[in-house]
């Protein structure tokens, strides 16, 4: 089977029904079946075959869609690129990978060196006068994607995922996914992992994906969902604390929409406003590109637990061991490892993954964490983050939740840094939501952390550095130079 077939039994059964809404234009599922099927012709005259890998440097729209549809009807091999990153960075990529051919908007092929064509007029020419002739690759066990880590300690980690792989990274986000047909805001980058998922399992269940630009005001986003009667959405972190800035007292913001965070902290304090103030239908998701959606929490469990990112999802292992890979019991902080159908296998050559990441079945994604006797999970940070300090360690997790349990504390990030004796000094990098000094925040750590847990230095600053997937770049951090405490 391949999995592109669900969505085309849509477009048999409901032709007519939308599939996608983009710039107040519908496309049906009949409209999406067809353009897919002669994008698939095209891109077969231009050589595609099965196995090649197809880079797909595009937009977040639905030309992305129809073409990673294409290239999975054919049998190839589809390895999305972010087409706003630096020239060098696409270098990286491309040097990584085997690319055939790649697939670009006409303003963002700088830094792809490898045969490529632009989505421009005679592109959508060649297309429309292309035929519907191609017939699917019918292999449950052929690669249909390059997936990559968001690349936060350098270059991304690649694994290769099949058909049958893939479906299992769908399924799983459809468990927490209410019943019903959904609109759904197609809002997150195409390039991320986790929205492709989402996107691709709502067209598979007949759902409606509804494109909107990421750069947009809070204002703008929520009329755009109650417009458009939007009943799900996934959005960042960073998203939804612009919701929370205009969110009231009195009334929820979205009561009718079900929103999905997932790829980057978000905070205990944050978590019981959304659900207060933005929405109750909350749910939180976790999860690594190489095997998909991990674990999941839903609002009713994040007011007794709001730093857990929840339980194991169905077909999916978690188990938190020490470093000579044994079990540990509920409380304890160790690596966190798991396994499951959807596990993706290491792409050949690829420079950044290490058989440190795949082990005797297992995935180590490279968090530290810990579970309870329920099994919900709690992140401790990444093992490459951990600090020794006197011969013990730290887990930078437990001194940022310290520090967020204060109440003018937004956001914080605790880093290592080295002294010229080789030891590390904790630093703490804080946002305020009111005005706070370091020594306040001293004082606050000493009565709630051991003294070798207590940061050497606390400074307060107007943001936290950002990598391309917002996630908190610690390494820029950890090579700030010091400065005075405030």
């Amino acid at each position: 089977m391949n999995l592109v077939e669900p969505i085309f039994w849509h477009a048999r059964m409901q032709p007519r029904a939308a599939a996608i809404i983009e710039h107040e234009q519908t496309i049906t599922y009949g409209e999406l079946a067809d353009r897919v099927l002669r994008t698939a012709s095209h891109l077969s005259k231009l050589g595609i075959a099965r196995g090649d890998q197809v880079g797909l440097c595009l937009k977040n729209d639905s030309q992305h869609i129809v073409a990673l549809l294409a290239v999975a009807w054919l049998g190839a091999v589809a390895a999305p690129i972010d087409w706003q990153s630096r020239p060098a960075e696409k270098t990286r990529i491309v040097d990584a990978l085997q690319l055939r051919l790649a697939l670009v908007t006409p303003e963002s092929d700088t830094g792809l060196d490898c045969p490529k064509v632009a989505l421009d007029v005679a592109w959508h020419s060649a297309v429309a006068a292309a035929d519907r002739s191609p017939n699917a690759v019918q292999d449950w066990h052929a690669p249909i994607a390059v997936l990559g880590s968001s690349g936060s300690t350098g270059l991304p980690k690649f694994t290769i995922a099949t058909h049958l792989e893939y479906y299992f990274h769908l399924a799983k986000h459809l468990e927490v996914v209410p019943p019903g047909r959904h609109r759904y805001l197609a809002i997150l980058p195409l390039y991320f992992a986790w929205s492709r998922i989402g996107c691709l399992s709502h067209l598979f269940r007949g759902d409606t994906l509804i494109f909107y630009p990421p750069v947009a005001s809070p204002e703008e986003i929520v009329e755009n969902m109650i417009r458009h009667k939007v009943t799900l959405a996934q959005l960042a972190p960073s998203m939804l604390r612009q919701l929370l800035l205009i969110a009231d007292d009195h009334s929820h913001l979205l009561p009718n929409v079900q929103v999905h965070i997932g790829g980057a902290p978000f905070f205990a304090d944050e978590k019981r406003k959304v659900i207060d103030k933005v929405t109750p239908r909350f749910c939180e998701e976790y999860g690594a590109a190489a095997i998909g959606p991990i674990a999941a929490i839903q609002a009713e469990d994040m007011r007794e637990r709001p730093t857990s990112v929840g339980r194991a999802f169905s077909l999916v292992d978690i188990e938190i061991v020490d470093d000579n890979d044994r079990p540990l019991g509920a409380g304890v902080t160790g690596q966190l490892r798991c396994r499951g159908p959807g596990l993706t296998t290491p792409l050949p050559n690829s420079p950044a993954v290490t058989s440190a990441d795949f082990r005797d079945g297992w995935y180590y994604p490279g968090e530290l964490g810990m579970m309870d006797e329920l099994g919900y999970v709690f992140l401790q940070g990444r093992t490459s983050e951990v600090i020794f300090r006197g011969g013990a360690k730290i887990f930078p997790g437990e001194v940022e939740t310290v520090l967020q349990a204060h109440g003018s504390v937004a956001e914080s990030a605790v880093v290592g840094r080295t002294l010229l004796n080789n030891e590390q000094e904790l630093v703490a990098y804080v946002v305020t939501k009111h005005p706070l000094t370091s020594a306040e925040l001293f004082a606050h750590c000493l009565t709630r952390l051991t003294p070798f847990k207590v940061p050497r230095e606390i400074h307060v600053v107007a943001e936290l550095p950002r990598n391309s997937s917002g996630k908190v770049d610690r390494a820029a951090l950890a090579n700030l130079k010091p400065a005075r405490p405030n």
